[in-house]
């Protein structure tokens, strides 16, 4: 039997298929060390570390990275660079929902949507994980897709955009009774071959989102339009969740 979206979509297709809608991974890091300014040396969790985008220029300022992923094919990639530029990383292959080390982080990342994979009670026990792994007053970023005010707002939508390799096109359709966002990608390559992907996403409120935080053990949640630490709006693309283990 097939597995889960989450076991399969992660592969050598993952670059051509969602690498064009990427920002910078140098620029958002150094936004989210001014957000959350961070002692060298300190030790941060990547989690759904993917390729290393994030782990490897946070290793290379001096500090003390892990990188967990599920996704071996990911971690090859990550293990590649790392080792090709000669920075240290912990890369550690385990799902986000046993994923726990006690105390040990000063600062837990979840970025570009790598959270609200699973069933609420599986979200949940992701950052029960997250909280237990922090140490005192240590720090989560969750970065995920903005629902506005409410899922109600949520509208599907499809879009066709020229990349490096082809065309893509994307579309998403939003199931407002269970607030899951289902979207497709098929990239049709300029020599005619085409792949796709599909995933399956929760998406929370800001309402949602504070309540599983508090229940996960976490405190002083405020919310982001961006990582540089702009207001959200409702039409921020993006909703940055920062909070602190109490």
């Amino acid at each position: 039997m097939p597995g889960a979206w989450f076991e399969t979509i992660f592969d050598e297709r993952y670059p051509e298929l969602f690498g064009p809608l990427e920002e910078d991974a140098e620029q958002e890091v150094e936004e989210i060390l001014g957000l959350l300014p961070l002692r060298r040396g300190s030790s941060v969790e990547d989690l759904g570390c993917g390729r290393g985008r994030h782990a490897i220029p946070l290793a290379r300022r001096g500090y003390r990275v892990t990188g967990i992923d599920l996704s071996e094919k990911m971690l090859s990639m990550a293990r590649e660079r790392s080792g090709r530029e000669g920075v240290v990383v912990e890369w550690v292959q385990e799902d986000m929902r046993t994923f726990c080390r006690p105390r040990s982080f000063h600062l837990c990342l979840s970025l570009f949507t790598s959270f609200g994979y699973f069933r609420d009670e599986e979200n949940q026990r992701v950052l029960v994980n997250v909280a237990r792994s922090l140490r005192k007053g240590g720090a989560l970023l969750l970065d995920l897709r903005n629902a506005g005010k409410g899922l109600t707002r949520l509208e599907d939508w499809s879009e066709t955009r020229e990349v490096p390799s082809g065309k893509l096109r994307m579309s998403m359709r939003f199931d407002h009774k269970t607030g899951r966002a289902k979207a497709r990608h098929v990239l049709t390559r300029r020599d005619g071959i085409r792949i796709s992907s599909t995933f399956d996403v929760r998406v929370y409120s800001t309402a949602e989102l504070s309540a599983m935080l508090r229940d996960a053990g976490m405190k002083n949640v405020e919310f982001y339009g961006s990582l540089s630490g702009a207001p959200l709006r409702e039409d921020s693309p993006r909703m940055v969740a920062v909070s602190r283990k109490g």
